[in-house]
């Protein structure tokens, strides 16, 4: 049996799910691309966070990564465990959060589809209804010894103008990652 809920785990269980995430996010991302331990675990006390899992039998197989905002959701880190991809559970976990955003859009990053890696994750979002948009994007830094990284955002259903973009890249500046609203805008 399959389980796909938010994150509402408390005292022990809250640290034994997340010590699980972690896990899989380091598998799963460049360094460049994840906070470190203390502040990524940070992030579960704020509102706007949120983090759905998806378990079998008692054992974590992936997670989504996700803000609420007004204007819209973003989801920041989605995986799976590395012999659990294929599986449709990151299809899942997408759907999930794409019933739940309702009428608001759904936007996420993705490196440039540059190399077949690249191209297949792209195709994936794509599949699930995302459009790649072509306007520069960068993530400010994560941690002291992490670097900007080009990304390219996409968003659900369809492809954004470049000042919603803004507006939105204005938004994760701010309130994801903690920088001055114009930067790299």
């Amino acid at each position: 049996m399959c389980n796909m809920t938010k994150f509402y785990a408390e005292g022990d269980n809250l640290d034994q799910l997340f010590d699980a995430v972690y896990e899989i996010m380091k598998e799963s991302f460049p360094r460049d691309e994840f906070r470190s331990y203390e502040g990524q675990k940070a992030l579960l006390e704020r509102s706007d966070y949120h983090l759905k899992t998806y378990e079998q039998e008692g054992e974590l197989l992936g997670f989504c990564a996700y803000y609420v905002f007004d204007e819209f959701l973003y989801i920041e880190h989605l995986a799976c465990t590395p012999l659990s991809r294929g599986l449709g559970i990151g299809t899942k976990l997408v759907q999930d959060i794409l019933s739940e955003a309702g009428n608001h859009p759904v936007i996420l990053e993705v490196e440039p589809p540059v190399d077949k890696v690249t191209k297949r994750r792209v195709g994936f979002y794509e599949r699930l209804g995302f459009v790649l948009n072509l306007y520069p994007h960068y993530q400010p830094p994560l941690n002291p010894t992490t670097d900007m990284v080009e990304l390219k955002i996409m968003s659900s259903f369809k492809a954004l103008k470049e000042e919603e973009q803004k507006a939105y890249r204005r938004i994760l500046n701010q309130r994801v990652y903690g920088v001055d609203a114009e930067f790299r805008i």
